[in-house]
């Protein structure tokens, strides 16, 4: 009698939740926050931004001046300037002017790369954050399977030792005991092996940090609530006015717009101007001779030409990617809420109707074994029923998050501030 009721406790222990151990918490957005600061590839494109900033400042400038001496009917040793004539003494100095607005355009180049740079950075951000959601959710997961397979484990163990009691009374067959302790054994293995893998899913987690490989991690806790509820015509503005890649095919249609006009701008000629100052080191300044000259396009139908034309072609190849790109992009954000609205129907489904059937299945299996009655198989079968479900229903739940996560780095946005168009 005293067996049968450390299994009814150990099964009451099992159908409350409540009386688990509570680990320590990992909390998901101070995570968030830690990879934004810490991540190397997040750091590194941060860099490669600042980088390309730094470029436009260079692309507008003028290219340096050209400073020069010259000494003319020299005499002897070439070092003693005493035998070099004073008007033969020279100091010049010329300048590449480009044509007018060349600069201007190079400097437009030069900006529109930077933003370039500026959605690849963010693309980074929303890549790392995206990884890093998935692997807490998958590491959530892992503890969910050791928590139900845990459960499971002590209730065997509770339904053995009750069915060695009636195994020695002839109640229950050898065969029904040895298929207890056969599952207990694969049980066991299993939390073995899940308790390995959840070291390798708690490195993946520190990477991402650039935290100690083996450094410690709490519990991730999920929160069981499915409230999104945007519309898809809302996701698709969002993903066209700030999905990181579309918005880098976007960039390239205006920096090839540039490139057009600036390739036109061959045909016209650059300056070069430039003075030479005579009587150098003579005690003042002598004469002096101006100097401008001209680049001539003489052969622009073999080059200023197809400068043009090349130009022409990019930015059309540049309209058709983005438009391709476009199309993909929406696609892949009907998919995405496509398939979180499936992840919802689907815990709906678990949370409503099969987890509290399969509970109600076990109570009536409890009260029937209470009443000498029942089949402890049968609570065996109807127990191992509801921790598949419970771990189908977590899965159901972390699959959700992580397609939540998807679409938000496909929208390029918190989806929090994503407006319901139908509102």
């Amino acid at each position: 009698m005293k067996r049968v009721v450390a299994f009814l406790l150990a099964l009451s222990f099992f159908l409350n939740p409540l009386a688990l151990y509570a680990a320590d918490q990992l909390a998901l957005p101070p995570l968030l926050e830690e990879a934004l600061k810490s991540n190397p590839q997040i750091l590194a494109a941060a860099k490669r931004y600042e980088s390309a900033k730094a470029r436009i400042p260079q692309a507008k400038a003028l290219d340096d001046p050209v400073i020069g001496l010259k000494f003319e009917k020299a005499k002897g040793n070439p070092f003693n300037l005493d035998t070099t004539p004073a008007m033969d003494r020279m100091l010049s100095i010329s300048q590449m002017l480009p044509f007018f607005g060349k600069l201007s355009l190079k400097g437009k180049i030069a900006l529109v790369e930077s933003q370039m740079y500026a959605a690849e950075y963010k693309d980074t951000q929303l890549e790392v954050i995206n990884a890093l959601e998935k692997a807490y959710y998958d590491l959530f997961m892992n503890y969910k399977e050791i928590e139900l397979k845990q459960q499971s484990f002590d209730l065997l163990n509770s339904i053995a030792k009750v069915a060695e009691a009636k195994y020695a009374v002839s109640e229950v067959t050898q065969e029904e005991v040895l298929k207890i302790y056969s599952e207990i054994a694969r049980l066991n293995n299993d939390l073995m092996n899940l308790g390995q893998i959840q070291s390798q899913k708690k490195t993946r987690l520190n990477t991402l940090l650039n935290r100690e490989p083996e450094g410690v991690l709490g519990e991730p806790r999920l929160s069981e609530n499915f409230d999104f509820s945007q519309d898809i015509n809302s996701l698709y503005k969002a993903t066209l006015e700030n999905q990181p890649e579309l918005l880098i095919f976007s960039y390239a249609i205006e920096k090839n717009k540039y490139a057009e006009s600036l390739a036109k701008k061959s045909y016209f000629p650059d300056l070069m101007a430039g003075i030479v100052m005579r009587g150098l080191a003579s005690g003042g300044i002598g004469p002096w001779d101006l100097m401008m000259a001209f680049s001539v396009p003489l052969w622009f139908w073999t080059k200023q030409k197809y400068q043009v034309k090349e130009a022409v072609a990019n930015l059309e190849e540049a309209k058709s990617a983005y438009q391709m790109m476009k199309n993909r992009g929406l696609e892949e954000t009907k998919n995405l809420f496509t398939a979180v609205e499936v992840s919802k129907n689907r815990i709906r489904l678990f949370q409503t109707d099969l987890i509290p059937i399969i509970e109600s299945s076990i109570a009536s299996s409890l009260a029937a074994f209470r009443s000498g009655k029942g089949d402890f198989m049968l609570l065996l079968d109807s127990e191992r029923m509801l921790i598949k479900t419970k771990m189908d229903y977590y899965a159901a739940l972390v699959e959700y998050n992580m397609k939540l996560s998807d679409l938000k780095r496909q929208t390029g946005i918190d989806l929090k501030e994503v407006k319901d168009e139908n509102k």
